[in-house]
Formats: C-alpha cells, sequence, structure tokens
C-alpha cells in the first residue's frame, strides 16, 4: 500500500466523528472474522466454543457459496448457525469494494443491499456493526459509516481505550503473514491495565491458512492470554454497549 494512502488513513484516524468516553471498568476483547471464509466457522467457531466465547462475522455477501483464491467462504447453513450459536454476523459491504472508492449513494447502496441479503437469510432487521474492507478509509466514508451503523472497525493496531472512537475501532490482527504474540500478549497486559477494549481480526482458520489467516494453535494462543488475564469476551455488538453505556 502507497504513501498516499497511509497519509489518507493516518488523517483519516484524527477526525472525531463518533469519539464517545468509554464507561466500561472492565477490560475486553472482541474475536472478529473479516469476509466470513467457511473456517472461519467450521474450525474457528468449535475453538471458540471451547472457551465459551462469541465473535463477530464480518461478511460480505458476493463471497457467499464461493471459493476464491484456495478459500471456500460461508453459505446459507454457515450464517445461520453462527448466528443461532450466539454469534454476531455484521456488515462487510456486499461487493467488498474499498469505502473510499464509492461515493454516498453506492456506499449506502452497498449497505443496504449487503443488510437486505443477510438480515433475509437470518431473520434480524438490522446490522449493527461494520468493518472497512481492505482497512481501507477516507473521510467521507468515515462520516457516512459513522452515520449508518453504530460502529466501525478499521484495522489500526492499537487498544481501544479512554476515548474511543466508534466511526473506526482500531484493532489487532491475528494473521500467519506476520504473528508476532509477544506484541499480542503485550497489549493484552495493556488492555487489562487500562480497562480497554482489544479487537482481534482474522480471515480463515487452517492448519495451512492464508497469509491474512491464522492457524487452529495462533487462534488458541490469543484465547488462552484473554482468559488467563481475566477479560471479558464479548461480540462487538455488545463490546460497543458496555463501552457506550457501562456495565450496568
Amino acid at each position: 500500500m502507497g504513501i498516499a494512502w497511509r497519509i489518507n488513513n493516518a488523517v483519516t484516524r484524527l477526525l472525531p466523528f463518533k469519539h464517545v468516553r468509554s464507561l466500561t471498568t472492565r477490560p475486553m476483547a472482541s474475536v472478529t472474522f473479516d469476509d466470513f471464509p467457511k473456517s472461519a466457522w467450521t474450525v474457528g467457531g468449535s475453538i471458540l466454543a471451547e472457551y465459551g466465547a462469541r465473535a463477530t462475522y464480518y461478511a460480505a455477501g458476493r463471497f457467499r457459496g464461493l471459493t476464491e483464491d484456495g478459500i471456500r467462504y460461508w453459505d446459507d447453513e454457515d450464517l445461520k448457525a453462527v448466528h443461532g450459536a450466539g454469534h454476531e454476523v455484521a456488515c462487510h459491504s456486499f461487493a467488498h469494494a474499498k469505502a473510499s472508492s464509492l461515493d454516498r449513494a453506492a456506499f449506502l447502496a452497498e449497505a443496504d443491499r449487503n443488510e437486505a441479503f443477510i438480515c433475509e437469510r437470518i431473520g434480524v432487521g438490522r446490522l449493527a456493526s461494520y468493518a472497512y474492507p481492505y482497512g481501507d478509509i477516507s473521510p467521507p466514508a468515515k462520516a457516512r459509516a459513522a452515520r449508518r451503523y453504530g460502529c466501525a472497525r478499521g484495522i489500526r493496531r492499537a487498544v481501544n481505550t479512554k476515548w474511543i472512537d466508534l466511526a473506526e475501532l482500531s484493532a489487532v490482527a491475528i494473521e500467519h503473514r506476520r504473528w508476532r504474540p509477544d506484541e499480542i500478549d503485550a497489549l493484552i497486559s495493556r488492555a487489562r491495565a487500562s480497562a480497554g477494549w482489544l479487537i482481534f481480526f482474522t480471515h480463515d482458520v487452517d492448519d495451512a491458512p492464508s497469509p491474512f489467516g491464522c492457524t487452529p494453535a495462533m487462534l488458541r494462543h490469543v484465547l488462552d492470554q484473554v482468559t488467563d488475564a481475566g477479560v471479558d469476551i464479548l461480540p462487538v455488538k455488545q463490546a460497543m454497549a458496555r463501552a457506550v453505556f457501562g456495565e450496568g
């Protein structure tokens, strides 16, 4: 990604479209899966169940039933099973288009199409949270996401603490291409000390994952460390509610 993209994202992060003071007094963690590869449920879901944890699955409608670059993506039964198990199904646009490439009408059309496509299959009315495809963002896209969704997640590597940006929540990758367990452990310690909210994201979960996915052992490492630290694991929607309204 070029220098212009990095500068644009850095500037966009400074814009306070939806900053709120976090009211949580206990640290939280959220585990999220982008694009919803099938293994995020068939493998990742089984691992989460071992820990009694629920996650957030950011689904893009166009991936339904596809196999692309060797990765199988979700089908209707996966979507229903994830929702039925108490995980959050959230929005990742329909076509998985970069948010910065869309004008207002196109952004809203993508949001409406994806929401209708997913909600029809799981019987809910609205999707509360969104993740920017590719982590790509711009000031107009951030403003649109702030108005449309309860919260939107980016890919900046940090703990969400004190004043948090609901229009661009920070998140930490669990990726095979850059696996740094010491850095992840340090961020968990930081979240625990600050009563912060630490969001993790990955894609597929496989013994031979894509560069953007993780192995079962990597996911278990994160869950072990979070659990041992006494950090609550919540889907993004529930963690957002706790941050905004407190634990009562």
